[in-house]
């Protein structure tokens, strides 16, 4: 049962499900007596809960960011929905791997299908320095390759679930196939090769959990963020395979350029035409997965305020 459906049920309505503890702590009641205060979530919304008079071994179940099977009572305080856990157990590995499909913690297309689809691109990239590039970086790389098919494009705002790195990449690439199949002017190796490097950085950027979730950011993350992670990661590639330096020119500019502007990150704005491509595509696949949803948080013909997009979404009534 998906929390943002279960919490709209009455007081005293039965919860059950496979559920994320985002937040976990041990407290002391006014009676003397332990008690866990948490946090739960699952994609579609993000509930807290009490458990009352908590055993001391179910304790270590409740691990950071780890997923349980839980049994709860709803609840409302100050209007607000509320869980009081009844049960909590730990989930075999078969339901795990249904559950992150089922919770929205994983990318709804087979990871295996878009490993392909990534594939066939680098191979359709008709010059050889440039496709030899890429084949360095997502083949021949094994433990790169095998982190970036699976990683999270970002902690919350878009893409934020395993395999949404890969996905988000292959949308803003087919995209870019897409626009230069309408369009002779762009250079569709330099787009295409730019498009699929532009946020190979997050992998060193993001922090994950043991499901590969994304919990936070790592050391180099907070203090360098994926655009610089992902400029020395081309630059290191681009001497490995001795690419024409004109050209890791151009894709360095891309990456370092793909959020448009020095407020959203970039230290440049996009001076090459695939450049300014590449920036508006990103943007357009990050606010299709945030429009869809937010808009899936609300009620048909109803809205819901997204903290992320700063601004009401509405769900048409009518699908």
């Amino acid at each position: 049962m998906k929390l943002g459906d279960a919490v709209k049920n009455s007081k005293g309505s039965k919860v059950a499900g496979i559920y994320r503890i985002s937040r976990f702590e041990v407290k002391t009641a006014r009676n003397g007596k332990s008690y866990g205060d948490c946090l739960i979530s699952d994609q579609s919304f993000e509930v807290p809960a009490k458990y009352w008079d908590i055993p001391g071994e179910r304790i270590p179940l409740f691990q950071q960011n780890g997923i349980l099977r839980l049994e709860a009572t709803l609840d409302f305080f100050k209007d607000n929905p509320q869980l009081t856990i009844d049960g909590v157990f730990l989930p075999s590995l078969a339901e795990i791997d249904q559950s992150l499909q089922s919770l929205g913690m994983m990318a709804p297309r087979k990871i295996d299908d878009m490993v392909s689809e990534l594939t066939a691109i680098i191979a359709s990239i008709k010059h050889d320095g440039l496709r030899e590039l890429l084949v360095t970086i997502f083949g021949t790389d094994k433990p790169f390759g095998a982190r970036f098919k699976r990683h999270p494009g970002a902690v919350k705002n878009h893409h934020a679930y395993i395999g949404g790195l890969l996905e988000h990449t292959l949308e803003v690439a087919v995209g870019a196939v897409d626009h230069c199949n309408r369009n002779d002017k762009i250079n569709r190796d330099i787009l295409l090769a730019a498009a699929l490097v532009h946020d190979i950085g997050k992998v060193r950027e993001i922090e994950v959990d043991a499901f590969g979730m994304g919990i936070g950011f790592t050391k180099e993350g907070k203090l360098l963020r994926h655009i610089s992670l992902g400029m020395e990661m081309l630059d290191h590639a681009c001497q490995t395979v001795g690419l024409a330096p004109e050209l890791g020119l151009m894709l360095k500019h891309c990456i370092l350029s793909h959020h448009g502007q020095a407020e959203w990150g970039s230290p440049v704005e996009p001076m090459l035409l695939e450049a300014e491509i590449l920036h508006y595509l990103d943007n357009l696949s990050a606010k299709t997965e945030q429009f869809s949803r937010e808009a899936g948080r609300a009620e048909p013909g109803g809205f819901n305020r997204s903290a992320t997009l700063r601004r009401d979404v509405y769900r048409p009534s009518v699908e």
